[in-house]
């Protein structure tokens, strides 16, 4: 192919913007890293490095290949999560916080969750072609799923969500949303509980409800056991098409269950309306397209196969829901998610 006019006449030693033109072209490229990662944690190798370990003492308790071992183990020191001392490999401290199970900042669920979704977003390719194609690749990705050993259950989303959460999810909300003076916080579709947890220990006079379907709640049930908050956190049932929400708390928490315009917001917000005390807090948390939806990068990606509202749109919803003094209180750059607030009128 010939080379436009533009490239033919471009001077190479020129670095106008080639910082910004490395990093696009880098990121075709960041596969590798993740793709790496998850091949470590499904294959257990975390677990088998609580003793030090040399590649092939690795290789053979794990049964894997071990030239190919070798090489995942260096990418891993690489990131942080090994030390490499002649010939053995063992754990840094940061791997024993979050890739044990046994740790309350454990990430495997996130992980397995992350798994999942490669092969969710292996279609994409197909999805913008529609058709047979992309019906019959995508039965083959969920076959995949059904058998793959790495979901730990079908609890597997919830233990992701509590990873990100309890990984810096969490400790964003708490620094930045004050509920002093508060007393119920109804914690709609709440998942695991993490972010009830987390308010509960910065305010002490707070106590919470985490409203979700059962099975995420089988989760959270451990994770407040866990936290010993069994007596400040109740954990509440409900159908999501059915149910009204919680009544009477004086902050209703909507932490990523409004996911653009195929999640059904408007009834959502009506709900919590509903629910939530006259003068009362709503927090809703959720990825935010900017206003004239040109990024950033984690909502623009996240808006492609689940749906993300703009941050106008958003306070727009809240608004038309009978809300006063919608606002974005703040923004977190590397997830791509926001925290907007707005009250319920006396």
């Amino acid at each position: 192919m010939k080379p436009s006019n533009s490239i033919e006449t471009m001077n190479l030693s020129t670095t106008d913007g080639i910082d910004t033109a490395k990093l696009i072209a880098e990121l075709g490229w960041q596969f590798r890293v993740s793709r790496s990662l998850l091949a470590a944690h499904q294959a257990g190798f975390f677990e088998a490095l609580r003793s030090p370990k040399t590649a092939v003492q690795l290789s053979l308790a794990q049964s894997t290949d071990a030239e190919v071992t070798e090489k995942v183990l260096i990418a891993m020191c690489a990131l942080g999560l090994l030390d490499r001392r002649d010939d053995t490999y063992s754990l840094t401290d940061l791997a024993r916080d979050i890739m044990l199970p046994e740790s309350v900042r454990y990430i495997g669920g996130a992980l397995d969750f992350s798994e999942y979704m490669w092969w969710e977003w292996s279609v994409l390719p197909d999805m913008l072609r529609g058709g047979k194609k992309y019906t019959e690749r995508h039965r083959l990705m969920k076959q995949l799923q059904s058998g793959a050993s790495y979901v730990s259950g079908p609890e597997y989303f919830t233990l992701a969500m509590h990873g990100k959460a309890v990984n810096g999810g969490a400790q964003f909300m708490v620094e930045h949303v004050d509920l002093c003076g508060r007393h119920l916080l109804v914690d709609i579709g709440g998942g695991p509980g993490t972010y009830s947890v987390a308010f509960c220990q910065r305010f002490p006079q707070l106590k919470a409800v985490v409203w979700d379907q059962p099975q995420p709640l089988e989760v959270a049930r451990q994770v407040v056991k866990h936290y010993e908050l069994n007596d400040r956190i109740r954990l509440q049932p409900g159908d999501w098409e059915n149910d009204e929400f919680t009544h009477g708390g004086d902050v209703i928490l909507l932490s990523n269950v409004i996911h653009g315009p195929r999640s059904n917001a408007p009834t959502i917000l009506a709900k919590a309306f509903r629910a939530l005390r006259p003068g009362g807090l709503l927090i809703v948390q959720e990825f935010l397209l900017n206003s004239q939806k040109t990024g950033p990068i984690p909502a623009a990606v996240f808006n492609i196969m689940v749906g993300a509202f703009s941050e106008s749109e958003l306070i727009d919803l809240i608004s038309s829901a009978g809300f006063t003094g919608a606002r974005l209180l703040a923004t977190d750059p590397i997830v791509g998610s926001g925290i907007v607030t707005a009250s319920k009128p006396l």
